[in-house]
């Protein structure tokens, strides 16, 4: 069956924590803070190493930005769906052996005007082609966006900026590519961060044969493909954390010493001599004042308030009838960020409509039966994730900021990591991907467990 696609060319505190007394069962070596992608791959490193670990999830399930949900008769990705390429990748690496990913059926790809007319095929291909030629050639080393890259490449290009389709073509690419700064310019991505990201060869649309992006995490808990070989982890979920007390006077390391004090937003309170926090950069620059205790430094705050958080969404629609070869259809979008904020906080109904007036457009050349039920994201409004994933922007080129601050530990007496960052937006080489967040994880738990074979626990 060939995979059918249709795109649309756009229509022109610092908080006191009570001293409590440690015994031995409340003390934790590592207490992992968020147990998306990132934070259980920390987790299954730690327990192998035999460090005594608990993860702490806000939600009231793990996964983060991977989520599976049923949908119709099937499974659908709200977030993460598929792995992207398979050289250096550690999520093929890790699903290969299995056999868990499939390859992508041929591509059929149509370009729809907002009147309802087919865009010439080669005419919107060949301008595309072009446009990501000029990206490719470009310099690196400077501040500018990719917009502003391809927006001179077209004026500078005679036969793309004489196309009849010019201005919407580019639209639709920057739109199609994520690229951002609709509504500030110096939030766009830049040219710099495509240096700075390494993509995987191999195939770079590899699905998980219907069971969905999940299965990830049943692989790094071990609970695939055999259920009873679970690791024996302890996942808390609903915990919210509130604040992470790191500032400890003590000045020795022993077994028995707890140097970080964890309080959930349920009173709950954990002592650890060590923690790693995997939490999105969004939530970093929301709450990044109220979490730590002590302040976090400067340079690891303009880190997170440099490094930027794509709004994306997800909208997928089931027909009463199948139609184009499938009964399940996906819309992806990035638009203006207040118009993706709206339609996030509009009703299920009024998003289901929406949907209907906009399938309208492709009446004219497909035969599209009516809509059954829809599901959506909500990334930017959830206030546990905010936005899809992170990226480098105008903005971090000329006022700093990277992923390699961003992942350094806070140190106590300049020795011992005892906050550590995971997370996709800490992966140096890898950040906006689920083989980064899980890299990253990796990273973290790897470093803890060196420096507490040093101590020697």
């Amino acid at each position: 069956m060939r995979r059918s696609t249709i795109l649309l060319v756009n229509q022109s505190i610092l908080l006191n924590i009570p001293r409590i007394s440690i015994t031995s069962r409340q003390l934790q070596d590592v207490i992992v803070i968020g147990c998306g992608a990132s934070g259980i791959a920390a987790l299954r490193r730690l327990h192998d190493a035999g460090l005594k670990v608990i993860g702490l999830e806000a939600a009231p399930r793990i996964g983060g930005r991977i989520c599976t949900t049923p949908f119709g008769e099937n499974v659908v990705d709200i977030g993460a769906a598929w792995c992207h390429g398979e050289t250096a990748n550690v999520v093929f690496e890790l699903s290969n052996p299995h056999e868990l990913l499939g390859r992508p059926s041929p591509d059929e790809n149509w370009y729809v005007l907002s009147g309802g007319s087919l865009a010439p095929n080669n005419l919107v291909q060949e301008t595309v082609t072009a446009l990501s030629n000029a990206v490719k050639e470009s310099s690196k080393d400077n501040a500018l966006s990719i917009s502003q890259c391809i927006k001179k490449a077209a004026e500078s290009n005679e036969s793309l900026r004489n196309s009849p389709l010019y201005n919407s073509i580019i639209e639709w690419y920057e739109r199609a590519n994520h690229l951002g700064g609709q509504d500030d310019p110096r939030q766009g991505k830049s040219l710099r961060g495509l240096s700075e990201n390494w993509p995987c060869t191999g195939e770079f649309m590899l699905n998980w044969k219907g069971r969905g992006y999940k299965t990830i995490l049943d692989v790094l808990l071990n609970k695939y493909p055999d259920p009873s070989k679970e690791i024996p982890v302890e996942i808390l979920l609903n915990k919210e954390v509130e604040s992470i007390r790191w500032g400890s006077s003590q000045s020795e390391l022993d077994s028995t010493n707890p140097l970080v004090h964890v309080k959930c937003t349920d009173g709950s309170l954990y002592s650890t001599k060590s923690t790693i926090v995997t939490v999105s950069v969004g939530v970093l620059k929301e709450r990044h004042n109220q979490l730590f205790n002590p302040p976090l430094m400067p340079e690891k705050i303009k880190a997170i308030n440099n490094l930027e958080l794509c709004v994306l969404n997800k909208i997928y629609v089931e027909f009463t009838e199948p139609d184009l070869q499938c009964q399940h259809c996906g819309l992806s979008a990035q638009r203006a960020v207040d118009v993706l904020l709206m339609m996030e906080r509009a009703s299920e109904d009024e998003v289901k409509t929406g949907v209907e007036n906009f399938l309208e457009i492709f009446k004219h050349n497909f035969d599209i039966t009516s809509v059954k039920s829809i599901i959506r994201s909500q990334w930017a409004s959830n206030p546990l994730i905010r936005g899809a994933y992170s990226y480098r922007s105008v903005t971090t080129e000329e006022e700093g900021g990277s992923a390699l601050e961003l992942s350094e530990p806070l140190y106590h007496a300049e020795r011992f990591p005892v906050v550590c960052f995971g997370g996709e937006a800490t992966s140096h080489h890898r950040h906006n991907s689920v083989h980064g967040a899980i890299e990253a994880g990796f990273r973290e738990a790897d470093r803890l467990v060196q420096c507490f074979g040093k101590m020697k626990c």
